[in-house]
């Protein structure tokens, strides 16, 4: 396994941050965008199928069940999910490119519409109240989740040349990751969410978080000299976005529980599916942009 994960890396890690740093922009844009519909495909596909088999057994609607839901759950492979999935990853990819388009105040009215018509076509798309509340929570979790992070993402990689500050968030939780997995193989022996994750250790967490900020500092010092605060915001980023790296990992764990799944997919040999990659990415971003905002180091357009 840890060979593959290593082949795996060894192969896309060059690629990924070449075109990050040096891609045209367009070329960035439709990485992210593919990156968007992988991972709001993959978060549908796991939540849907569970939901709808919980509402369809258990109503909320009077005492006894509703009889109107036509709802036949199979597997979460059938064409019906696929056809969930699809839209959902639709309405995010074209939430992203109209937003890539337009200021930060288009992206906001953009993020509510497209929530709303999420909503919308979940309620008037399907029969029976189980089955429209499944759709209702299904879209708005999965939109909540694996899509709507990835506009942060987009914001962190446009806001400074070269990719600088979506590199630093990326170094902070790849750098987390690695610590967290050799740090708790080597010296794990104190569970830290036996529930949620029983292979997570609290020594594994710590090494990680450690890792985190030599990652966050180094990268400061020899990379990015534009962050205001120096050495001490880079500490500063990088121990909140590894604690939130970390929790990232845990909630996708917790997910991944619940709908009864290994991986969220089978893209990345050794690794899963994508979202088991960047689950790290989607918390952290938000609170690395949130720090660099109130710093002074990220450009918002009144």
């Amino acid at each position: 396994m840890l060979k593959t994960r290593v082949m795996t890396a060894a192969v896309l890690l060059p690629a990924i941050l070449w075109l990050l740093i040096a891609g045209p922009h367009w070329s960035v844009g439709l990485l992210i965008l593919f990156a968007i519909t992988l991972s709001v495909f993959e978060m549908s596909m796991m939540i849907q199928p569970r939901l709808d088999e919980m509402l369809r057994n258990y109503s909320f609607v009077g005492s006894e069940r509703s009889q109107t839901s036509e709802i036949y759950i199979a597997s979460n492979r059938t064409p019906h999910y696929r056809i969930l999935a699809f839209f959902c990853a639709g309405v995010m990819g074209a939430i992203f490119v109209i937003s890539a388009l337009y200021d930060l105040p288009a992206d906001r009215g953009i993020v509510v519409f497209g929530l709303i018509l999420a909503m919308v076509v979940a309620v008037f798309a399907t029969k029976g109240i189980e089955a429209e509340m499944a759709r209702v929570l299904g879209f708005t979790l999965t939109l909540a989740y694996a899509g709507f992070p990835w506009l942060v993402v987009w914001d962190l990689q446009t806001n400074e040349p070269n990719g600088r500050q979506l590199l630093f968030v990326l170094v902070i939780v790849w750098m987390g990751d690695t610590g967290g997995y050799f740090g708790g193989r080597f010296f794990g022996k104190t569970k830290l969410a036996p529930q949620k994750s029983p292979k997570k250790t609290w020594e594994g967490a710590i090494a990680g978080l450690t890792a985190s900020m030599i990652g966050a500092l180094v990268w400061q010092s020899y990379y990015y000299v534009d962050l205001i605060g120096g050495s001490t915001m880079a500490l500063i980023c990088g121990f909140f976005g590894g604690i939130a790296g970390q929790m990232g990992d845990l909630v996708e764990s917790v997910i991944k529980r619940f709908t009864g799944v290994k991986d969220s997919g089978t893209l990345l040999p050794g690794h899963g599916g994508l979202l088991d990659r960047i689950d790290g990415v989607l918390f952290a971003a938000p609170v690395i942009w949130f720090i660099l905002y109130v710093a002074g180091s990220i450009r918002v357009i009144p």
